[in-house]
């Protein structure tokens, strides 16, 4: 691996050994300029972690998170509703896993 402390790296960036811990926590972002720098003083290209450049297909945010579409639209529904909604979901879910999916959707005009 790289052979360099927090330290050296922030003493050669003009920070704080404590901005470089946060910016490996992901406390504080990284901005693009001070990602260059980064990667000049390391001597590594920009992409070293990321791996981006070789990627043929670059996910959606979505895609991070879930494995397909019907996953983040049930995410992206379940985030509009108010806590005790979620709760009420929750509940539903785990009442259905304990008791065999008994529950069906009546309605086949309801598509999302």
């Amino acid at each position: 691996m790289l052979k360099i402390s927090q330290k050296q790296l922030g003493d050669r960036l003009g920070v704080t050994f404590q901005q470089i811990q946060k910016y490996e926590k992901g406390l504080n972002r990284v901005g693009a300029g001070r990602l260059q720098e980064i990667a000049d003083i390391l001597d590594i290209s920009i992409f070293f972690y990321a791996d981006i450049s070789t990627k043929e297909h670059v996910l959606l945010p979505y895609e991070e998170m879930t494995s397909n579409q019907e996953e983040h639209t049930l995410l992206k529904s379940f985030r509009e509703l108010k806590p005790k909604q979620q709760k009420a979901i929750l509940c539903l879910i785990a009442y259905e896993i304990k008791h065999g999916f008994k529950f069906y959707c009546c309605s086949p005009e309801i598509v999302l």
